[in-house]
């Protein structure tokens, strides 16, 4: 009497399994975030910000996660991206490039240091130019490792005055299912390496 039941239970746990694993490689966009720090306040001014995808391949995932169809969503090259202010406001948005995501990052970085950041260059006393050299994610091991390197350039037509400085950071979550954890990865590499630009050199700039 009792073993019926359990025998056909077999097959359905498997299909749930099945489905569940299917959930998780699905082609829903993938959703990062971002939590700008705090940083020394610089004298208020406004700069253009620019953001350049510098990227060798356009693909947020590796080859090893695509091998094995992880991040479906992330084919499209767009994603959801939520930033979290220090204040506990959210400011989310749907359907981003990269290049947007990290301008968005960018921004709010800065408006926490009083600089008022803009796409035009009216009134901006210098241009901030964000180059993406890498922002991925692939397994490594029995990590969803995620890594991000970000260049920073700072200048202002008609002044001979050229600064650079680079931040990257990696992060890493161990792999249990299909691709969990890994927004969580590459959302954490995001926030350490925008948090990591050094935005001092603007007070070289004259206004």
């Amino acid at each position: 009497m009792t073993r019926g039941p359990a025998l056909a239970a077999i097959p359905l746990m498997a299909l749930t399994l099945l489905l569940a694993t299917s959930c998780i490689g699905g082609s829903k966009r993938l959703g990062l975030s971002f939590s700008p720090a705090p940083g020394a306040q610089l004298t208020p001014a406004t700069v253009q910000l620019v953001v350049v995808d510098g990227r060798t391949s356009k693909n947020l995932v590796g080859p090893e996660a695509m091998n094995r169809d992880l991040f479906a969503g992330s084919q499209s090259g767009l994603i959801d991206f939520k930033v979290t202010l220090p204040t506990g406001e959210a400011i989310s948005r749907s359907m981003l490039t990269i290049e947007t995501a990290i301008f968005e990052a960018v921004r709010e970085r800065l408006k926490l240091q009083g600089i008022t950041a803009q796409t035009g260059t009216s009134g901006a006393k210098a241009r901030v130019t964000i180059t993406i050299s890498d922002l991925s994610i692939d397994i490594k091991g029995s990590e969803l490792a995620s890594h991000v390197r970000l260049q920073a350039v700072y200048d202002r037509p008609g002044i001979d005055l050229v600064i650079r400085s680079y931040a990257e950071a990696d992060a890493s979550r161990r792999r249990l299912v299909g691709d969990i954890g890994g927004a969580d990865s590459l959302s954490e590499a995001i926030t350490l390496a925008v948090n990591r630009l050094d935005f001092s050199a603007l007070n070289r700039f004259p206004q």
